[in-house]
């Protein structure tokens, strides 16, 4: 084969190559067809590498236009998808429908990138199908590294959290528990002391005389006679005689007369001084309870003398005080 002819059959082939990748390049679907429209916009075109980058892609078509695919998603190439969301379906002012997809994606390789085409196929109104896509973004990934660092920054320090004080809880827990065991133990050894304790003897009876010794003299100290109350006075000095004389000799003086009295005493086998000194007082009580007799204060005096020396002749000596009835046998002789 001679030189020219190979040179020829070089420079053939060499035109059919180049006539062959011209023929490769067709170009891509409208981002417009008719009233149909994808529109891609991001929030950002210079991130570091892993920011994630979002992008809104929207499909905007009349309303009898059907939609058969959409789905930006499955088209993001190298870029890795971490998150998907879907807007509602908005209607323009135009009558026509907006569809919204927006998706969270991230590179993570430095250098330039693009968001790539995104396709959606429909089926118009006339029934022809049609296709529309979107032209690709641009944007560009940096390192998180410093200019000048070679190698990953530090791992930070883990964080800590600040642990809330828990001693003051165990300082009021075991105050509580100290206060509740001493009131628990104080509240045991009360009725403790309540079962064991041996009942306080009875305070022995206290004698009859000294009763009326004890209301003569509150009777004298009342003030009746400094003003001038005497009948009061006579009718409470006979009550206090009555008194020690029903508790002395066990008979009733409840509301009776003199006369029924002298009688009961006179049964008890009171003696026959007593019987005399008892006479004579309630006599003088009786003048002037009933008979409005106004006795002189020496007369008055006499008379208290007498309920003074009546007790003391027919009191019970103290071998026999805690049996009045047989001192009332025995006694006053």
């Amino acid at each position: 084969m001679s030189r020219g002819r190979v040179a020829a059959i070089a420079c053939a082939c060499a035109l059919w190559a180049g006539a062959e990748g011209v023929v490769a390049e067709e170009p891509g679907p409208p981002q417009e067809a008719g009233q149909v429209r994808i529109d891609v916009a991001v929030d950002r075109t210079e991130v570091t590498i892993g920011d994630p980058i979002a992008v809104t892609v929207r499909l905007t078509h009349p309303e009898n236009v059907r939609i058969t695919t959409f789905d930006p998603e499955r088209s993001l190439g190298e870029l890795a998808l971490l998150d998907r969301g879907e807007g509602k379906p908005e209607k323009l002012p135009d009558g026509r429908i907006r569809e919204t997809r927006i998706l969270r994606v991230a590179r993570y390789e430095t250098g330039p990138a693009e968001i790539p085409s995104f396709g959606a196929e429909f089926v118009g109104a006339d029934g022809k199908q049609g296709r529309v896509a979107s032209r690709p973004m641009a944007f560009t990934v940096s390192s998180v590294l410093a200019e000048g660092d070679k190698g990953p920054a530090d791992i930070k320090k883990p964080a800590t959290m600040q642990e809330r004080a828990l001693w003051p809880f165990a300082v009021a827990a075991a105050v509580l528990a100290v206060a509740l065991a001493l009131w628990l133990r104080r509240r045991w050894r009360a009725r403790r002391a309540q079962v064991v304790a041996p009942p306080e003897p009875a305070a022995p009876p206290r004698p009859p005389h000294e009763i009326a010794y004890a209301e003569l003299e509150r009777l004298l100290s009342s003030g009746l006679l400094e003003k001038g109350r005497l009948k009061e006075f006579y009718i409470e000095l006979a009550e206090i005689m009555k008194r020690y004389l029903e508790v002395r000799f066990g008979v009733d003086t409840f509301e009776r007369t003199t006369s029924e009295i002298l009688e009961a005493l006179r049964l008890a086998r009171l003696p026959v001084r007593g019987m005399a000194s008892t006479a004579e007082f309630f006599g003088a009580c009786d003048m002037v309870k009933f008979a409005r007799h106004a006795p002189p204060s020496e007369e008055t005096r006499a008379t208290v003398e007498r309920a003074y020396r009546l007790i003391d002749e027919t009191r019970a000596p103290k071998q026999s005080a805690e049996a009045p009835a047989a001192a009332a046998a025995g006694g006053g002789g």
